[in-house]
Formats: structure tokens, C-alpha cells, sequence
């Protein structure tokens, strides 16, 4: 079963937003042929396929490419109604803790709802959950093992459940996130970040990590950098990728859309010692200097 068909059957239903929905923004599908022709119109006389048949056989390519989208909708429009607005559902005031001890990785591990980490020049690290249920709250845990940090819940059996999460972390400290259903933002981080959404968008800005990946399956990448990174790989499914880097080095690139645009206008050296890997099954790929 494909990565989209499964999350609609198991993800949970919160968490994005029409906004996000709205950021896949602008494809451009190419190989669409000119039907008004000699070839079209041929000579007196002759039975010609005419236009209605040129443009059906024009389209097809782009087919399959309609119908993912047209797939998606429920997913991308209907979470956030059914988190936020869905019968009967409860949204109490959001729960805090605070981590004094060391910590150098924080793990999120959600299921839907959004999630915000934010790196500050403290040295603790503030957790900010709000939950979102139909009739019984998700169980919130929070895990310190060595000096990795792990915040995560589990729910019940229900139309709503889920947790957002809104987290300080001193900035120098690794950062995992994933997602089923909601945007990831990450703010002035300068630890190693991975973020993953099965339908969400991700946004990273002024980020001075030197490795970042993003994956999200619908949703699309909009990642900033304020400091030239080593690494960065970002794929989607069904999204654009928008990065922006700073343009004082060069960067070896790799970049593949099946259906989309890339734009690139950073420099460009295959031997460069900064990386980036940009890849989009439907949606365009930009990558610009900051």
C-alpha cells in the first residue's frame, strides 16, 4: 500500500492547517504539446482526431499526478477541521515542564499536531503541551535517558486525539522530529536537525546546523540558513522545496522532480565540501542564496 494510503488509514486526524495545505504551491508539468497544427488540422477531406482528442492525449501525462492531489485534499483540509473543530472535542489549557539536567538530543515523537522547537541561549530545555481529544485525553510521556530527551503520547481509541508541542532546547543540542498530521517549525537551531511529516509542511529558519534532513510526504520544505551547512537532504512526496543558503560558498548539488521545476541559483562545484540533496515526486525545487 503506498506511504500516502496507509497514513489515511492509521494517522490520527489533527494537526494541518488549510495554510498548509495552500503551501504546496505551483507545479509545472512539461511535455504538453501544441494541438493546433498541420498535424492537427491535415488536408481537406480527412478525418482528424480534432482538438478534443489532441488535448486528452496531452493531459494523460499528467494524470496520475491530478489524482494524488485530488487524494490528498481530505487529509491536508479535513485534519485540522477534525482536530480543532470536530464534535465534541476538548482542547484544555496546555501543560509545561522544564529539563535542568544536561541535554544534547531531544526526540518529538508525535502522531498530530503541530510542533515548534525553538533554540535559545539557555542551558534547559521547556516542553509546552496542549492536547486535543474527543472524550479521553492522550497520555503524555516524557523520557531522559543519558542526555537524550524523549516526549511523546499515546492515545485511545477516538475520533480526536492528538498533542502539539511547543519546545525551548538550548541551541547547540540535536533535534528529532516527526510527525503524522501537522507543520514542524524549527527557529535558530545549530545542532543537527531531522524533521519528518507524513502531511505537514516543515519550515526551518535561520538554522546554523551543519546536517539537517526533511522529509515530508505532503506538505513541502521551506528551510533557511543562516550559516553555510555541511549537509542537506530534503525530499517530498507531494510539495515544493524552497532553500535558501548562504551564497558565500559553493555547494555540490543533486536535484530530481518527476513532476515540477528546479531553480538553482546558488554556485554550483560537484568537488564542493557543502552538500545538498533535493528530491520531489510533484513539486517544484528552488535552492537561492540568502
Amino acid at each position: 500500500m503506498p506511504p500516502v494510503a496507509r497514513f489515511a488509514l492509521a494517522a490520527r486526524p489533527d494537526g494541518l492547517t488549510r495554510g498548509n495545505a495552500a503551501a504546496l504551491g505551483r507545479v509545472v508539468v512539461a511535455g504538453r504539446g501544441d494541438v493546433d497544427g498541420p498535424a492537427a488540422r491535415g488536408t481537406a477531406g480527412e478525418r482528424q482526431p480534432g482538438p478534443v482528442a489532441g488535448r486528452r492525449r496531452a493531459l494523460r501525462p499528467s494524470r496520475t499526478a491530478a489524482l494524488a492531489l485530488i487524494a490528498l485534499l481530505p487529509l491536508l483540509a479535513g485534519c485540522d477541521v477534525l482536530g480543532k473543530t470536530g464534535a465534541g472535542s476538548h482542547n484544555p489549557p496546555a501543560k509545561e515542564f522544564t529539563i535542568s539536567a544536561r541535554v544534547t538530543a531531544v526526540v518529538i515523537d508525535g502522531g498530530s499536531g503541530s510542533i515548534a522547537v525553538t533554540g535559545t541561549s539557555g542551558s534547559t530545555v521547556r516542553v509546552s503541551q496542549a492536547a486535543s481529544y474527543s472524550s479521553t485525553p492522550p497520555a503524555a510521556t516524557h523520557t531522559l535517558s543519558g542526555t537524550t530527551l524523549t516526549v511523546s503520547y499515546t492515545c485511545p481509541t477516538e475520533l480526536v486525539c492528538g498533542m502539539a508541542y511547543n519546545v525551548q532546547v538550548p541551541a547547540g543540542v540535536a533535534v528529532s522530529v516527526s510527525t503524522g498530521a501537522g507543520s514542524v517549525t524549527l527557529t535558530s537551531l545549530a545542532g543537527t536537525v531531522t524533521a519528518r511529516a507524513a502531511a505537514g509542511l516543515i519550515t526551518a529558519v535561520e538554522l546554523r546546523s551543519p546536517v539537517a534532513t526533511f522529509n515530508s510526504n505532503a506538505g513541502g520544505v521551506v528551510a533557511t540558513f543562516s550559516a553555510a551547512p555541511r549537509s542537506v537532504t530534503a525530499t517530498t512526496n507531494v510539495g515544493p522545496i524552497t532553500l535558501t543558503v548562504p551564497g558565500s560558498v559553493a555547494y555540490d548539488i543533486s536535484t530530481h522532480t518527476l513532476v515540477g521545476t528546479s531553480t538553482i541559483t546558488v554556485r554550483r562545484d560537484s568537488s564542493a565540501a557543502h552538500s545538498i540533496s533535493a528530491r520531489s515526486d510533484l513539486g517544484s525545487i528552488s535552492i537561492n542564496p540568502s
